[in-house]
């Protein structure tokens, strides 16, 4: 085993953590015998935030080129995994076995829960590129990848402070639609990330 292979079984592993608190909190609701009260907006994001995770997890390949040699190094690439599990977990509600449950209720409860851990894991992601990579990962980081780091992270500060319903729609919609489209790039962009 490489020691890339290592690296990448640890993110795989607390990745597959979140995943499954997501997919098992939509199959504990449908199995659930308490009345549910059904909201598309939660389901929106925990589909935004799987799909964020997968994403991650893609990105991790490219450090298959890349020679770690500080311990430091591999904390910065496991790091960002762990907030997304903790947004995975905030996502996912504890169904009760009797009674009403609201999930838009839940939603609102939780979404600081939700969205500062993805904020974080933002963060984190872009500092593990500049951690590991160094001055690739530098020349990488146009202008415009800066801007639009910050706004992401922006957006998800606010999505955990404001209860407009229609700031959290479309903020999900447009990134739902970006994580679909990731789904037509091709796997050379991602094998080639850290090429000028």
């Amino acid at each position: 085993m490489t020691k890339f292979e290592f690296l990448m079984m640890i993110g795989s592993v607390v990745i597959a953590v979140g995943m499954t608190e997501i997919v098992g909190g939509w199959g504990r609701m449908a199995r659930t015998p308490a009345k549910i009260k059904f909201d598309w907006l939660l389901f929106g994001w925990a589909l935004v935030i799987l799909l964020m995770g997968i994403q991650y997890w893609l990105g991790m390949w490219p450090y298959v080129e890349v020679e770690m040699e500080y311990v430091g190094e591999i904390y910065f690439l496991v790091i960002p995994t762990l907030f997304f599990v903790l947004a995975a977990f905030g996502v996912t509600p504890d169904v009760p076995l009797v009674g009403n449950f609201d999930v838009r209720e839940y939603y609102w409860n939780s979404r600081a829960a939700i969205f500062l851990p993805l904020s974080a894991m933002v963060v984190m992601a872009a500092l593990a590129d500049l951690v590991i990579v160094g001055d690739e990962a530098v020349e990488v980081f146009t202008f415009i990848n800066l801007v639009g780091l910050g706004i992401l992270v922006f957006v998800f500060a606010a999505l955990a402070f404001t209860k407009r319903v229609w700031i959290h729609a479309v903020l999900c919609g447009i990134l739902l639609i970006s994580l679909i489209l990731s789904f037509f790039v091709q796997t050379a962009v991602i094998d080639n990330r850290w090429a000028g």
